[in-house]
């Protein structure tokens, strides 16, 4: 049998890190002069900035840069767009995870140190007198400025690409950030939610712009995509997003930090309520019950608490209980898909790279 001519999604996703980094560079310089109204900080700060936003796997980035592959008709200009388009979902992502750390209260993020801690550890290089408590408040303050300066420099960029596309980027952003508010709220509420409900916000807070967002906003740039294969392309990406957050809050209990690039169980430690402790919840005894009420939003979690958890999730059938839900969305995927390279307007190589896609969402390990 003859190898397949196209190439996977991760070694895809590489060549599209490359060029979306190369491109993330041109903008921090094109950018550095307005750095220098931030005074003995800002040279730090735009480098800061833009290793922090090319440490990731740039997902977004790569989906977009496939999204775009999937009809024929991009021009030179809507190439150069395409750029400008994943470098702009990457950069608005950082912005995103800049706020979420600091409201998670998190110190690592993509296995180096957050963005608030690193400028919380340059305040006491710099101010020694300063206690840590007074540093780290201010590290938050400015922390919140940087998540916005990076919205800020990410629209810039945007604004380089066809205005159907950034209003449905606009809009989608909005739509995470309501889906962020309910998803503190039902953080600090004291009852559990039903899993419909974490679900549901898991669409919009994670599985529509993570995936369906950059796929929609690719596809677009050529302006040859039908409404049918948009809304197709939509459902695709709608399934693999939430195959995508129920895989993060596997990796969370059963990754390891070095692959995840944050402290495994700090979801445990933070209160979350994920699918796996909402399933857990209904099938535990009450001495079970307690102990994992004194490990739940405890920041005193050991490897032992979490070899216990992890034992429980296994023998009340947790783990089997979410793999079958990842596996019914795996399913919908799949059958878009189908549907998508039935309308004879995909281009081939495309549809195999989703299809990649499909088999890298099931089976990451970070």
């Amino acid at each position: 049998m003859n190898p397949s001519p196209y190439v996977s999604f991760p070694e895809f996703a590489k060549l599209a890190k490359e060029s979306v980094s190369e491109r993330i560079t041109v903008i921090f310089r094109e950018n550095r002069a307005m750095f220098d109204n931030l005074p003995k900080m800002g040279g730090w700060l735009a480098s800061e900035m833009e290793d922090f936003a090319s440490s990731g796997k740039m997902l977004r980035g790569a989906l977009a840069c496939a999204g775009a592959r999937l009809f024929e008709g991009l021009d030179e200009e809507n190439r150069r767009g395409v750029a400008s388009l994943a470098a702009g979902l990457e950069l608005l992502q950082a912005g995103l995870l800049v706020h979420d750390d600091i409201m998670d209260h998190d110190e690592r993020r993509r296995g180096k140190p957050t963005c608030h801690l690193r400028i919380k550890n340059r305040i006491l290089e710099s101010k020694p007198e300063f206690d840590e408590a007074l540093a780290l408040g201010m590290a938050e303050a400015q922390g919140t400025c940087v998540g916005d300066l990076f919205f800020f420099i990410a629209w810039e960029e945007i604004t380089r690409i066809p205005s159907q596309v950034s209003s449905l980027i606009s809009r989608e952003h909005a739509i995470v950030t309501l889906a962020q508010m309910r998803d503190v709220a039902m953080g600090y509420d004291e009852c559990f939610p039903a899993i419909d409900d974490v679900i549901d916000m898991y669409r919009h807070k994670t599985a529509r712009y993570t995936v369906a967002l950059p796929l929609l906003a690719g596809a677009s740039m050529s302006g040859r995509a039908s409404k049918e294969a948009l809304s197709i392309l939509e459902t695709f990406g709608e399934a693999l997003g939430i195959v995508f957050q129920l895989q993060d809050d596997r990796l969370g209990l059963f990754g390891d930090e070095q692959s995840i690039g944050k402290p495994v169980g700090s979801d445990i430690k933070e209160g979350k309520k994920t699918p796996y402790v909402l399933v857990l919840m209904d099938r535990i005894n009450d001495e079970e019950r307690t102990r994992f009420h004194s490990i739940y939003k405890s920041p005193h979690i050991d490897s032992g608490d979490l070899a216990w958890l992890r034992g429980l999730m296994m023998t009340h059938g947790v783990d089997a209980y979410i793999q079958k839900m990842i596996e019914g969305q795996l399913s919908k995927a799949r059958a878009a898909l189908e549907a998508l390279s039935g309308l004879h307007t995909p281009r081939a190589e495309a549809i195999h790279l989703l299809e990649s896609f499909i088999d890298y969402s099931n089976q990451r390990k970070s």
